[in-house]
């Protein structure tokens, strides 16, 4: 049975397209990443009716060892030395953010189980080509998911360009909306407000609160845990910091300034 059985992507010529596209590649002797069966796995580990949180990214490892079908998560198993940059940016600033220790893993897949759908806008690419896959089809199936999660209220978070792209036309009276760059070196230094510094984990919670839906214990080993406070509180932190949570917004947030560390 196809994850998120209420999307018309799976009868649609767009999708056998897609696929067909796929099949073609590989018979031809390239690889395609993730492998065809896990395409759509970040759909399985978020179900439609528990999503509550959607961050988007651009397309997924170039590398077989780390792709998954949940964008950003790589396998477990895989070590820290190891870990692709992108990854290794995204758990930097949820250091910084969190005030967690840096994890042991890059399997993102608990934040999944709470409700957050981790999606790459282009699902499919070509071993070693970023970009390779982007085909004007996929565009019909991750528009579709933005806008059926946007029908529910819920917070998005776009990283980078190509999601960027799906950002116009979200409800913003009943959705929360947060812009930053895309989680590279390239995205850092080229976007309006880069990723890193942009309190992106906190800034997440806070708008979960405004629209009323429980936060995400973002926390991915099991110490160093911190104390989450609802908008415009402060309470104490781990290593004696205090965070404070942004007031109530209904406009979009373009991560600059929206948070500010008391010692």
């Amino acid at each position: 049975m196809n994850p998120w059985p209420e999307l018309e992507w799976w009868d649609s010529k767009y999708r056998r397209i897609c696929e067909e596209r796929i099949d073609d590649i590989e018979r031809k002797g390239f690889t395609c990443n993730p492998k065809k069966g896990l395409l759509y796995q970040a759909l399985r580990e978020t179900s439609f009716e528990d999503c509550k949180v959607c961050i988007i990214g651009q397309d997924p490892y170039p590398n077989p060892e780390f792709a998954t079908g949940v964008a950003f998560s790589i396998p477990r198993h895989i070590p820290e030395d190891a870990f692709p940059g992108t990854l290794r940016l995204i758990l930097k600033e949820y250091v910084t953010d969190t005030h967690n220790t840096f994890p042991s893993h890059g399997d993102l897949r608990k934040w999944c189980t709470q409700g957050v759908l981790l999606w790459n806008a282009i699902p499919s690419v070509r071993q070693g080509h970023p970009l390779s896959n982007d085909w004007n089809e996929w565009r019909h199936l991750t528009s579709e998911i933005v806008r059926r999660l946007s029908e529910r209220g819920i917070v998005f978070a776009f990283l980078g360009a190509v999601a960027r792209n799906y950002a116009n036309g979200i409800d913003e009276e009943r959705n929360r909306v947060i812009v930053t760059g895309h989680p590279s070196v390239r995205g850092n230094i080229n976007a309006k407000v880069p990723f890193t510094g942009s309190r992106i984990f906190s800034t997440i919670n806070a708008k979960l609160n405004e629209i009323e839906r429980p936060v995400v214990d973002w926390c991915l080993d099991e110490v160093g845990k911190p104390v989450i406070a609802s908008a415009g509180r402060v309470l104490p932190n781990v290593n004696n910091h205090s965070i404070r949570l942004p007031v109530k917004s209904k406009a979009p947030i373009y991560l600059e300034s929206s948070f500010k560390l008391e010692e």
